[in-house]
C-alpha cells in the first residue's frame, strides 16, 4: 500500500498500448532529484515501476488491468 506524500502532478506525454500491455511517459520535474530506474512511483494511486528516464520524462510499463 502506498503511504508516501504527493510531491507533484506530472503531465502525461505519451501513451503506447500494444495488445494487453503498454507504457506511459510522464513529464515531472521535482521527482527527478531522487528517481532512478527500478523505483516504484504512485501514479493516480497506482504503484508503477520506472523503466526509463530521459530528461524530465519517466516511463512506466502498464498492463491491461491498469489501463482499463
Amino acid at each position: 500500500m502506498f503511504t508516501g506524500l504527493i510531491e507533484e502532478m506530472g503531465i502525461v506525454q505519451q501513451v503506447d498500448i500494444i495488445g494487453s500491455s503498454g507504457s506511459l511517459s510522464i513529464k515531472a520535474d521535482k521527482v527527478f532529484e531522487d528517481l532512478k530506474i527500478g523505483d516504484s512511483i504512485a501514479v493516480n494511486g497506482v504503484c508503477l515501476t520506472v523503466v526509463e528516464i530521459l530528461n524530465s520524462v519517466f516511463k512506466v510499463e502498464i498492463m491491461k488491468e491498469t489501463f482499463d
